[in-house]
């Protein structure tokens, strides 16, 4: 551990100063229509990027799953004056990025540019979002394309347990719906759905914008209006309803692979939450990484069960959950979902020890700021600031409240966040000597 401290410094030191500001640093722009971003201002390279999310997704019937992931795609496909090739011409010619994406809780969009092409990438932009030409030949393509990505997903042993583990624990609501949808839902999308899902969605009520790079905050507040200034102002998809507590079982989902993926995880902790933070320490202690965490040197090091084992925190604002997964032979599947099931207890019930916390929390420190190191990565994090609630200076009193978590509270929370008795474990492959308690699937897989 020390020797990855000790690279992790290495690193840092090696960041632009830029990217090592404190928190102050990052400014609120308010557009004259009303728009707010914050920005992290660096003009030592010319490049901008922003970064953008729509709150609310799950709001599609289960009889058309995957039109918000077809509704991202055709962002791209034409808007304005320009035709599918044409606008794709454009944004290669002047080295623009420009992509969208469904999440459970947000719709989210991405831009780069060099400074020098800002006013046409800021042009394409406005185009995508507000005058997406959606032709049938762009929607038939992108549905076939869809099609064949979710039939390959369906040997994929990967895409299968997590498929599985959501749809068991979010059953009956949209986090469990794929985002991909199915051959068959996929294919009943038509160009109305995409329009009503983007009509919907694309609100400035429920924008949140980060921003970083080459551009003055003057500059920024006129750039804003001309990008979403024209976008309805109007109240984005209310939430969705408080997600099911996962179940707590074991599913076995027949596949003839080398080797039998494990998923495992049960409800975690929400982001608001003020034991948020020693939540962080206490999941990077059991399994946020190969090499130190406990699950890690139990399954790993120790039994040489899995090459790689992990869990983390997935703040979903419906239902919090914690998540983890390995791959292990089949005869060992057994003994893996057994060491995990232990690991947990022992933590739940006596904490993390002293050296462990001081690990956890120096690694969490440590590895924040190499996590910034590009504009896009900053702008990604300003907007989630924003969705947390978080204080524009947070970037300079993250490690301080980080290190304030005392071992009282970390055993406390380990207690809290813990269930062992709650788990809800996925394997797909053929594992030997091994009994489930839940069914593979639920309908409308």
């Amino acid at each position: 551990m020390k020797r990855l401290l000790v690279l992790a410094v290495s690193l840092l030191l090696l960041l632009p100063a830029a990217l090592r500001a404190e928190g102050e640093a990052v400014v609120e722009v308010v557009s004259p229509g009303g728009i707010t971003a914050w920005l992290r201002q660096d003009s030592s390279v010319p490049l901008l990027a922003m970064e953008f999310q729509f709150r609310g997704t799950g709001i599609v019937s289960p009889e058309k799953a995957g039109t918000e992931t077809l509704a991202a795609r055709m962002l791209t496909e034409g808007a304005g004056e320009w035709d599918g090739e044409a606008f794709r011409q454009m944004l290669a010619d002047e080295a623009i990025g420009l992509s969208f994406g469904a999440g459970r809780d947000s719709f989210h969009g991405s831009l780069t540019t060099l400074t020098a092409n800002r006013a046409m990438a800021v042009r394409l932009l406005q185009a995508a979002l507000t005058s997406p030409r959606l032709d049938t030949a762009a929607l038939r393509q992108q549905k076939a394309r869809l099609v064949s990505e979710r039939r390959r997903s369906l040997t994929q042993p990967n895409a299968i347990a997590y498929r599985t583990w959501f749809r068991l624990a979010f059953e009956g609501h949209p986090y469990g719906q794929s985002l991909r949808g199915t051959p068959e839902t996929v294919n009943a999308v038509e160009a109305t759905d995409v329009r009503e899902f983007l009509d919907r969605i694309l609100t400035r009520k429920g924008l949140t914008i980060g921003v970083a790079g080459d551009i003055a905050p003057e500059e920024l507040s006129a750039l804003l209006d001309e990008a979403f200034g024209s976008l309805p102002d109007a109240d984005p998809p209310p939430e969705l309803s408080p997600a099911p507590t996962p179940p707590a079982g074991l599913a076995v989902v027949d596949h003839p692979s080398p080797q039998s993926v494990i998923v495992f995880g049960h409800a975690g902790i929400p982001r608001p939450d003020p034991d948020w933070y020693p939540a962080l320490i206490v999941t990077q202690i059991l399994g946020g990484s190969t090499f130190t965490s406990r699950l890690g040197a139990e399954v790993r090091e120790k039994r040489g069960l899995a090459y790689g084992i992990n869990a983390s925190l997935m703040p979903y604002r419906a239902g919090a959950i914690l998540l983890g997964r390995t791959a292990t032979r089949s005869e060992a599947v057994a003994e893996t979902v057994d060491v995990i099931a232990t690991e947990w207890r022992r933590l739940a019930a006596q904490g993390p020890t002293a050296d462990e916390l001081a690990d956890a929390k120096a690694y969490l420190t440590g590895s924040f700021p190499l996590s910034l190191d590009s504009t896009g990565a900053i702008a990604s994090v300003l907007v989630d600031m924003q969705i947390a609630g978080l204080p524009r200076d947070y970037w300079s009193k993250r490690a301080a409240v980080i290190d304030a978590v005392d071992m009282e509270t970390a055993r406390r929370v380990a207690g809290r966040l813990l269930d062992p008795n709650g788990l809800l474990t996925v394997v797909v492959g053929k594992p030997e000597r091994v009994t489930a308690t839940l069914p593979a699937s639920v309908p409308g897989d």
